[in-house]
């Protein structure tokens, strides 16, 4: 991640801050995609993510600062009607009211000590717990089925477009303190969403601990939504070669939610992960291996093949760059 420093003049003498910066990374990726059963079974994938985090630290010394996001994925409509929609019958994998290009919604936040305040675009209790995300399988992450809470479907997320470019409004309270670790949002619902009309609010929490080399997250939710996470549980830590992460959820009307990662070193540049999930409204397990090969200077060959909660193969190969 690159930083570019701005402390002109002119900032210090209006702002009156101790330190202030802008920090600009994010990644660019392409490759091949191929989804069994889609308009177009094999196509050509690629997204481009610049991330923007700024901050400025008072003379008390509280950080005050603000994230946003400026992504591009290749899949958008041509249809001039749905001109930045997301065109989900030709890749067969990503929601139909996703909107790209431009600024997402912003996260603004408070920091001081181990206590932070967030505002906006939220990361969401829920969906921020230790081991929701324990991998990215393959180059595009292949529709993220093996994650227990929907990949934020059913619960508050940081958004990169779609309902996000529009601006979700949530808050949310974290607090970390040595192995101890606290997370609370909040947020109201008023979107039109794949699956219907969602209105309503939620309130979410999780709580971490890490210990011996494991962590263990609980998070509990209460929310309008009855497709929503209502208990998460997720236990990480490694057994000999093998970085492990169990996962459960109860995701209301959706069933229940059960999972297995697994992650292992082969050699000093690749590293295999296998996940398997079941969850009750899934039309089959889902299960899959992905590889990612580092080729130095944030530069990597990745590549996966997954069974989809449909029972279809999906698979993609391709080259990521971080910056």
């Amino acid at each position: 991640m690159k930083k570019v420093l701005f402390a002109t003049t002119a900032l210090v003498a209006t702002a009156g801050v101790a330190a202030a910066d802008v920090t600009f990374g994010g990644y660019g990726r392409f490759g091949i995609i191929h989804v069994e059963g889609a308009a177009n079974e094999t196509t050509i994938t690629s997204r481009f993510r610049l991330q923007i985090d700024a901050t400025a630290e008072s003379d008390s010394g509280i950080v005050f600062g603000a994230r946003a996001r400026i992504q591009q994925d290749n899949d958008g409509s041509s249809n001039g009607a749905l001109l930045g929609s997301d065109a989900a019958s030709a890749s067969g994998t990503f929601r139909n009211d996703r909107l790209e290009g431009g600024i997402n919604g912003v996260r603004f936040f408070a920091r001081s000590g181990g206590l932070e305040v967030g505002v906006g675009n939220i990361f969401g209790a829920i969906d921020s717990m230790p081991g929701m995300y324990p991998t990215e399988l393959g180059l595009t992450g292949l529709s993220y089925d093996y994650i227990i809470n929907g990949a934020g479907a059913y619960s508050a997320t940081y958004d990169s477009d779609g309902n996000g470019a529009a601006g979700f409004n949530g808050v949310e309270v974290m607090y970390a303190m040595g192995d101890l670790s606290a997370h609370m949002s909040y947020s109201e619902l008023d979107l039109v969403a794949g699956n219907g009309n969602l209105e309503g609010d939620r309130l979410e929490a999780h709580v971490a601990y890490a210990f011996s080399g494991w962590t263990v997250a609980l998070g509990l939710a209460d929310s309008d939504i009855v497709t929503d996470t209502e208990v998460a549980l997720t236990v990480a830590g490694s057994v000999g070669i093998a970085d492990l992460t169990f996962g459960y959820a109860n995701n209301g009307t959706q069933g229940d939610a059960f999972a297995i990662n697994a992650g292992f070193d082969v050699g000093a540049a690749t590293r295999v992960n296998v996940v398997v999930l079941d969850q009750e409204n899934y039309a089959d397990t889902v299960y899959g291996v992905g590889v990612n090969h580092d080729l130095g200077g944030g530069t990597s060959v990745r590549g996966g093949i997954q069974n989809n909660n449909a029972g279809n193969t999906v698979a993609d190969l391709g080259v990521r760059f971080n910056f």
